[in-house]
């Protein structure tokens, strides 16, 4: 089994990880975790630097959660994408294919726990896999 797992560093993301590893254990899982940096829409200097800074810090993020299933004992394989995540994150379920999609559900109380990420939404409407929202 494929799992394939929006992380985007927080904890929203870490704790929908750590549910699927628990959920689907038993099936000894392959755990893809995916995560997307949006590019700069300027070119100035320092909205660069701020890129680089956060593309950093995301793949550090990205890192330490690919540590933690591999700490579990399950197979893990990570990737960072560049661009507009809706479209990033449909074209990583095209390429490795996987037999189900998690990405955490956004915002806590009712009415946010009504509501969907725009990301979330997307992905439940576009993605060609089975699409779980960790809430």
């Amino acid at each position: 089994m494929r799992i394939m797992v929006c992380h985007d560093g927080s904890q929203r993301s870490q704790s929908a990880l750590e549910r699927t590893a628990e959920l689907f254990r038993v099936q000894n899982p392959e755990i893809i975790l995916v995560t997307v940096v949006e590019e700069p829409l300027d070119a100035t200097s320092q909205d660069e630097a701020n890129f680089e800074s956060w593309r950093a810090s995301r793949g550090d993020s990205l890192k330490e959660a690919a540590d933690w299933v591999a700490g579990h004992g399950l197979n893990v394989e990570a990737v960072l994408a560049v661009g507009d995540p809706r479209k990033m994150l449909i074209e990583a379920t095209e390429n490795k294919n996987p037999d189900i999609l998690v990405v955490a559900g956004r915002g806590s109380g009712l009415l946010q726990g009504m509501v969907l990420g725009s990301v979330s939404a997307f992905l439940v409407r576009n993605a060609e896999c089975p699409v779980l929202v960790m809430h």
